[in-house]
């Protein structure tokens, strides 16, 4: 029987600090294209049709209060999450690096309470992401570039090349 290789563990680095230890909990952005919904003549029903990608959100929380993360709000950094999954039958383990860039929107102070955690929640409004496994890249996404290399194909190269970019 083959069982999965899951996600058992991960880090999480802001302009190149670890934060291992630190953080709790990392919310990577959901892929999610942007579609209209065309019905032409003779078609039995609607197709979904690619209008580019909706935004890209990430959000980091941290069991502590780090002044350099709060005085980043409404600047330009980059975070990367480090997942790693692991099977169970031997110990090797997979990497995967998720690089993300964007901008701080929102610094959440979390409801403070007497005798009990207090976490810091980070949300990033993501313009770039990339995603590799093992050194392999399985998607880049530059939204400022035009730029969507699924699997290795750039889904925009055309669309580029026909608007003189």
């Amino acid at each position: 029987m083959q069982y999965p290789r899951t996600i058992r563990n991960f880090n999480a680095f802001i302009d190149g600090v670890s934060y291992a230890g630190r953080v709790l909990e990392g919310k990577l952005p959901e892929l999610k294209l942007q579609t209209a919904s065309h019905r032409g003549g003779g078609m039995d029903g609607p197709l979904a049709i690619d209008m580019g990608m909706e935004a890209l959100q990430s959000e980091i929380t941290l069991a502590e209060w780090p002044p350099e993360l709060i005085k980043m709000f409404g600047t330009r950094q980059r975070m990367t999450f480090r997942p790693g999954a692991m099977g169970e039958h031997d110990l090797s383990a997979d990497s995967f690096v998720a690089s993300l860039g964007g901008r701080w929107s929102v610094v959440n102070f979390a409801d403070l309470k007497p005798g009990s955690d207090v976490p810091l929640k980070l949300s990033l409004e993501v313009d770039y992401v990339r995603m590799q496994k093992d050194g392999d890249e399985l998607f880049e996404i530059d939204i400022e570039a035009g730029k969507r290399v699924i699997g290795g194909v750039d889904q925009l190269a055309e669309m580029r090349r026909a608007m003189g970019l």
